[in-house]
């Protein structure tokens, strides 16, 4: 039994099916700097990640004439190096990302800041601002608060592989190397290309089919605690299983089971992120311009004085603008606010228990019955102008 991806056509009409050919991105004359890495700089949700792409062919080194791929930011502050090859890794992918990932080790973030603006051709306040919209927080300190890697390949060598497993369970950064199999398919009958992305290393999933006993949180003062770095991700992984994590994860149950297919949103957030003075958790679709902090359905709380009291800013967030002019005169609730980046309602709740999260869910009902098909009639518009 072949553990390989498969791609098939179906017909949904004479209910037959066909396999479609799996080929290499050099058979078909496609270059790893020209083809794939302009696909993963353009759309880096690629790589199955929340990720903010802030430098491409990155060559700024002061002692190296070395040029990496792909660098990013992910959703929890740390700088990804992301390495590509075309068909086949080599026996030595990794040992050239980690080479990378250690000449950012001690990078500060207006260092980060710098190179994002270079690479964006905008100011730097401009992108501080989106640096902090990826991150949800209020200030960059989580920027580079450890590094990380990504490779993606059509195959991995062995020794790749090997290296990353044992990296991964060695380090103390959770998933420090990550590989994502790319698998490009042919269909000779429409001239089609189709790319597979999928994560092999970590294997994805795994916690979901275990059971064990107890908890797997790290215990606190065995010394792994004392960096910034070390008690950042100690808080995000508090905030992952918490009651705020727990309560918007029901509210995007409750608006998923309520909603038609053809505008149930396909992604969320993973976890409600941010920081413990700022919370946010967002829906979106995978089309452009939907994204995660660029376009989505989202949900913010903020803690009051009053310990167990949040205030709740419910909506819909357009940081490219693309809705707004046709969002003047859509009412979805009595305290919505109209702003230059969304549609808005603030609420401010006794306590985060079953009957706000149906009170969230229904205005965020609302948002998406009545904003997605405006949104739709403007891609559409905006598809038929370019043709």
């Amino acid at each position: 039994m072949s553990n390989e991806p498969q791609l098939f056509r179906v017909n949904p009409a004479s209910r037959e099916s066909e396999r479609i050919a799996e080929v290499d991105f050099g058979q078909l004359g496609l270059q790893e700097r020209r083809d794939i890495q302009e696909w993963v700089a353009a759309n880096p949700g690629i790589l199955s990640e929340d990720l903010l792409i802030i430098g491409k062919e990155f060559s700024g080194f002061d002692r190296t004439n070395e040029r990496l791929d792909l660098l990013a930011v992910d959703s929890d502050g740390k700088l990804v190096i992301i390495e590509l090859k075309r068909d086949d890794t080599g026996a030595d992918a990794h040992w050239q990302a980690i080479k990378y990932a250690s000449y950012f080790h001690h990078t500060g973030k207006d260092d980060i800041v710098r190179m994002m603006a270079d690479y964006e051709k905008v100011s730097q306040e401009e992108a501080t601002d989106r640096l902090l919209k990826h991150l949800g927080a209020d200030d960059l300190n989580a920027v580079n608060n450890d590094q990380r890697i990504i490779l993606a390949s059509h195959r991995f060598a062995p020794e790749v592989t090997s290296a990353a497993l044992w990296l991964n369970e060695k380090a103390p950064v959770e998933n420090l190397i990550t590989c994502v199999k790319l698998t490009p398919y042919r269909d000779a009958r429409t001239d089609s290309l189709y790319v597979q992305a999928t994560t092999i290393i970590p294997v994805p999933g795994i916690d979901e089919y275990v059971v064990s006993v107890g908890s797997n949180s790290q215990q606190e003062g065995n010394g792994s605690g004392s960096s910034f770095a070390s008690k950042m991700q100690a808080t995000f992984d508090r905030n992952r299983g918490d009651e705020v994590t727990a309560f918007v994860r029901k509210v995007g149950e409750l608006i998923m089971n309520v909603l038609p297919d053809e505008i149930r949103p396909d992604k969320t957030s993973r976890w409600a992120g941010g920081w413990p003075q700022f919370r946010y958790y967002n829906l979106w679709y995978s089309r452009s311009p939907w994204g995660n902090h660029r376009m989505c359905y989202r949900i913010h709380l903020l803690p009051q004085e009053e310990p167990g009291l949040w205030r709740a800013d419910v909506g819909f967030s357009d940081e490219q603008k693309l809705a707004l002019p046709a969002l003047d005169g859509i009412e979805i609730h009595e305290r919505q606010t109209i702003t230059q980046n969304g549609v808005h309602v603030r609420m401010e709740p006794d306590s985060l228990n079953d009957s706000f999260a149906n009170t969230i869910a229904e205005v965020l009902r609302r948002f998406i019955e009545k904003i997605t098909p405006v949104v739709d009639d403007l891609e559409n518009e905006s598809n038929e102008s370019d043709v």
